[in-house]
């Protein structure tokens, strides 16, 4: 830890690209780092340049700045529990949609879930790479979300908040405790298998 920010490196002997092992969600934010429209376009062109199905590219982003009346008002009532008591100091929040229409009919969602879930890394993966942070958040109120933003024939998949890393210093001790806790994953053999059948 150095000058009281926080690193969390994977706990591997794999040999990981550092956008990879690198990434974390943290939940302490500076609130006076403010992206500007380059920040902006990088993020959201990384998100739409990302793979789908059929290149159908069935999902949304919505990106709301801090100090905008809609960051401001999804600050109040779009998140749930303790999400709303950290959140508001990051920067900015990406709404992800995902489509629920294809020409006019019902799409399959469980692939329209998952190239959603693409995009969003890729967004995250490219916040990573410009030194900034970000925390999918899936504690949200999706219906005062949609109305909020007035989206039509979407659905909330999560928000993420994205800004610059914060020091520890003065936040709560529970805050503290939640953003110094390990960095865990399931162990190996209950994750993937190689080359054979599952168990």
């Amino acid at each position: 830890m150095t000058e009281n920010f926080l690193t969390k490196p994977a706990d591997t002997p794999a040999k990981l690209h550092p956008l990879i092992g690198e990434r974390w969600s943290p939940r302490i934010f500076d609130p006076g780092f403010k992206l500007d429209d380059d920040h902006v376009s990088s993020l959201l062109e990384a998100f739409r340049w990302s793979a789908s199905s059929s290149n159908e590219q069935p999902w949304h982003a919505v990106l709301l700045r801090s100090g905008t009346k809609l960051f401001d008002e999804i600050s109040r009532t779009g998140l749930g529990g303790f999400n709303a008591s950290w959140a508001p100091a990051s920067s900015a929040y990406a709404i992800v949609l995902a489509d629920q229409l294809f020409e006019g009919k019902q799409r399959d969602m469980a692939g329209t879930y998952f190239d959603a879930g693409l995009a969003s890394s890729q967004l995250v993966t490219q916040a990573e790479a410009m030194k900034l942070k970000a925390h999918y958040m899936g504690g949200i109120n999706r219906d005062e979300i949609l109305r909020t933003i007035k989206a039509q024939d979407r659905e909330v998949i999560c928000v993420i908040a994205i800004g610059k890393q914060g020091s520890l210093a003065g936040h709560s001790d529970e805050l503290v405790a939640r953003e110094s806790a390990p960095r865990l994953r399931k162990d190996p053999a209950d994750v993937y298998t190689i080359d054979g059948v599952l168990s």
